[in-house]
């Protein structure tokens, strides 16, 4: 197997999951909670509802936070029988997801210097997120990142949704890569079924998303503490 390419995933696996969405996701509930005239525990009744155990700071196989579109998962919480009368549920929710101000992602590690390492080594490097392309880019520029990635896709790119192959087949058109050059690195379920259905060379999985690890060994070829390992790996 030669690798020539990686693509990662972005949250979750270049940004701390639980510091930067789940902040925001508790965020939105509180609000909604407030605006829609209910008791401060509705929130953490809303995040269960979405898979979330506050008590336990734990996650379901299922849960929609960990791979939705934020879109996707603004409609879900605009559809809860509590929140229908609400007018601007929706909008609530989807301005606190796309607020970085409010909730700075937070990145895994030295990513600047991760990427310099894999560029000194010749690989070609992308991004495929259940985010928007314009958050996706917003993001790297705040991590000081523009610029140093060859592909750049969200979920509204063209490419279609994971677990679908083609964000990781979009990744190869832009690179002039086959699937089999490419190692895919993601925090969820989705990422990995990803890789799969595209022929990646190999689905990396990591756990600074919230993903249990029994669902990312699952799936994975091999899972790693943090993509910080990567170089390790190559």
């Amino acid at each position: 197997m030669t690798v020539r390419g990686i693509l990662f995933d972005k949250d979750g696996t270049l940004i701390d999951f639980r510091a930067t969405w789940l902040a925001a996701y508790q965020g939105a509930a509180a609000e909604l909670a407030e605006i829609a005239g209910l008791q401060p525990t509705f929130a953490q009744e809303l995040l269960a509802r979405s898979g979330y155990d506050t008590a336990a700071d734990s996650f379901t196989e299922t849960s929609p936070l960990l791979w939705a579109t934020n879109a996707d998962i603004a409609q879900r919480w605009a559809d809860e029988p509590e929140l229908r009368h609400v007018a601007d549920a929706f909008t609530i929710s989807a301005r606190h997801f796309a607020d970085e101000q409010r909730y700075p992602p937070v990145p895994v590690g030295d990513l600047a210097a991760l990427f310099t390492t894999l560029d000194r080594r010749g690989l070609a490097l992308g991004l495929a997120t259940m985010d928007t392309t314009e958050k996706a880019h917003g993001t790297l520029a705040t991590l000081g990142l523009a610029g140093r990635l060859a592909f750049v896709t969200g979920y509204d790119g063209g490419h279609g949704e994971k677990p679908e192959p083609g964000m990781v087949l979009g990744f190869c058109a832009a690179t002039g890569l086959a699937p089999a050059e490419v190692l895919v690195v993601g925090d969820t379920a989705a990422d990995l079924l990803m890789a799969r259905a595209a022929g990646a060379a190999m689905a990396v999985a990591v756990l600074t998303g919230a993903t249990p690890r029994t669902i990312l060994d699952r799936h994975a070829d091999v899972v790693l503490e943090s993509v910080m390992q990567l170089e390790s790996l190559l």
